[in-house]
């Protein structure tokens, strides 16, 4: 297990239960609310963390079988999934849980993959796509760049999560 994959597993762990911890008894009309129509409420930009936490999860565990893997973005319809999803009509709580609870998983995943797996590579399903701020039309992305992209957009998020609700309050 080399050093980098359990300091990247160590990241996750670290921003999500930190999150976590700050955020568990946020009130449920707070995290409901839109600052303005077309904007995410807190459970939709949570909701679209678990988005991104489960395509990651997907790219993440393919990868360690092939060594190419051609696999649809969503960065393109993020608004479609938070639209269909409906996040709001959920409770904060169980959205959270969710959240955390799949990042324990993805950071157990990192710390375990195989190094010798970490320049195998995905490719956008022919389209232009978002995959953790890394936007890239047909290109190859890295196993390894695909980890150190979703730590990055993790991060991105978490801090408008922050800036929203600093103005709901």
């Amino acid at each position: 297990m080399s050093q980098d994959l359990r300091d990247r597993s160590n990241e996750i762990i670290s921003i999500t239960d930190n999150f976590y911890n700050r955020h568990k008894d946020l009130d449920e009309e707070v995290t409901s609310r839109r600052l303005e129509a077309d904007t995410w409420s807190l459970k939709e930009i949570l909701g679209h963390l678990i988005d991104s936490t489960s395509n990651n999860h997907q790219c993440f565990v393919r990868l360690q079988i092939v060594d190419t893997l051609e696999f649809p973005g969503y960065g393109r319809d993020n608004l479609k999934w938070v639209e269909i999803q409906k996040c709001n009509e959920l409770t904060f709580s169980d959205l959270l849980l969710l959240w955390r609870q799949y990042n324990i998983l993805l950071a157990h995943i990192i710390k375990n993959i195989d190094e010798l797996k970490l320049g195998n590579y995905w490719v956008s399903a022919g389209e232009q796509v978002a995959l953790n701020d890394l936007d890239r039309d047909g290109e190859k992305v890295t196993l390894k760049d695909l980890i150190a992209g979703y730590i990055k957009h993790l991060r991105n998020h978490l801090k408008q999560f922050e800036e929203v609700l600093e103005k709901l309050r």
